[in-house]
């Protein structure tokens, strides 16, 4: 009788920001397998769910377990500065399995600065002169209040609550509904997001850029597939 094999990927980001090192965690799994994450003995996640984003990780020793159904899996990893870790999770035989894939060194402007969320001083906005969404987007200061007030909560399904609110009772830019959203670490409350904000983006030529938030091809081919209806309205 032939095994039933599951695997799916664990990606590490790592980049030194806003003076000090810090990486990005991406868990992903197949459709068919939902998981529990758990780092430096930190549940993340309460449900199990099929992908995961965590946008800030320091760089060192950690200790990574995932939880699926009964079984478990522990590994402890040594994060580097500028270097993505890739770790595999799999099913053998029915034992659950967590192992080094492999490292790939990338380029430190590749990471956006989760923490901080602010542009460079020297990077300006040009004018926006393509097909808008709605009538004037909400003004940088209030953008950086809804994003610090998201920060302040505690629970992933509380910032999606009060971010999809927020995005569905204004009009913003694309940027800044990127910033809203990236405080929200499970996928599947980023696209809950995503959804609510589509009615209103000002820059509206500029909204593929959200599909930056997700990692799941199904979930970026859900949501291209309302952005193309709301472009042939």
């Amino acid at each position: 009788m032939k095994s039933r094999v599951v695997v799916f990927l664990i990606f590490f980001g790592l980049s030194a920001m806003s003076g000090f090192a810090q990486s990005r965690l991406i868990v992903s799994a197949p459709d068919s397998l939902s998981f529990l994450l758990f780092v430096d003995n930190n549940q993340i996640n309460t449900a199990p769910v099929s992908a995961i984003h965590l946008s800030k990780l320091n760089v060192g020793k950690h200790n990574i377990k995932v939880v699926v159904q009964a079984q478990e899996s522990v590994l402890s990893l040594t994060t580097k500065n500028l270097i993505s870790h890739s770790l595999s999770v799999s099913v053998v035989n029915s034992k659950l399995e967590l192992l080094i894939s492999g490292e790939l060194k990338i380029q430190a402007k590749s990471f956006q600065n989760w923490k901080n969320g602010s542009l460079p001083s020297l990077v300006k906005d040009s004018v926006y002169v393509g097909k808008k969404g709605c009538e004037k987007p909400a003004m940088a200061s209030k953008v950086d209040s809804i994003v610090s007030n998201l920060k302040s909560k505690s629970f992933d399904t509380e910032r999606k609550m009060l971010a999809r609110m927020q995005l569905e009772a204004d009009c913003f830019l694309v940027k800044d509904i990127v910033k809203i959203i990236s405080t929200i670490e499970l996928e599947e409350n980023r696209m809950d997001c995503i959804v609510s904000s589509l009615s209103q983006v000002y820059d509206i030529e500029l909204i593929n850029e959200l599909l930056e938030l997700v990692i799941l091809e199904r979930n970026k081919e859900a949501i291209q597939q309302k952005i193309s209806q709301l472009q042939n309205q």
